[in-house]
């Protein structure tokens, strides 16, 4: 009677452990699951921050580029003739200058064949958004050829910080 009341004493207990590392068990291979989905989600948000930040760079300017001879140079404008002007300050995306934008007037006398030139070359370098094409929108000055008129042309440019984006 004792080896039975014994055997039925292990069984209990056989029972209750094994019922206790079930259920420990079956809580670890929860945590690994969901320790796993979030390493697979956060590798697939840094894949996609990678391809967002090379999108980026492609069509955004660098950091120190952004200076008015040096764009006057790179569109081949300048005095005498269209004037780049930057407009207000930067326009900074969240609390860094990672990446921001400027808004940009050109303004000058132009023949229409050479605006719209500029206006092509605006349209293929990065950074460059025109949103404001105006021909013949005012009076030349005095001495202007007569097959040149006042061009405006208006637009953003978008700059990242090559330090910080790599």
């Amino acid at each position: 009677m004792i080896r039975f009341a014994a055997g039925l004493a292990l069984m209990v207990l056989t029972l209750i452990i094994g019922t206790w590392q079930w259920f420990d068990q079956a809580s670890q291979y929860q945590a690994k699951k969901a320790g796993l989905e979030d390493a697979v989600a956060k590798r697939e948000e840094g894949l996609d921050l990678n391809l967002r930040i090379k999108k980026v760079r492609a069509q955004s300017m660098a950091s120190g580029d952004d200076q008015k001879f040096t764009i006057e140079r790179l569109l081949d404008i300048g005095a005498p003739g269209m004037e780049w002007r930057f407009v207000g300050q930067p326009r900074i995306t969240g609390g860094t200058r990672t990446l921001y934008r400027h808004t940009f007037r050109i303004v000058g006398p132009s023949t229409f064949a050479k605006s719209q030139e500029l206006m092509r070359r605006l349209v293929t370098l990065p950074g460059f958004v025109p949103y404001r094409f105006c021909y013949a929108c005012g009076l030349a000055p005095k001495g202007t050829p007569s097959d040149q008129r006042m061009v405006q042309i208006e637009g953003y440019l978008y700059v990242y910080d090559p330090s910080t984006l790599y």
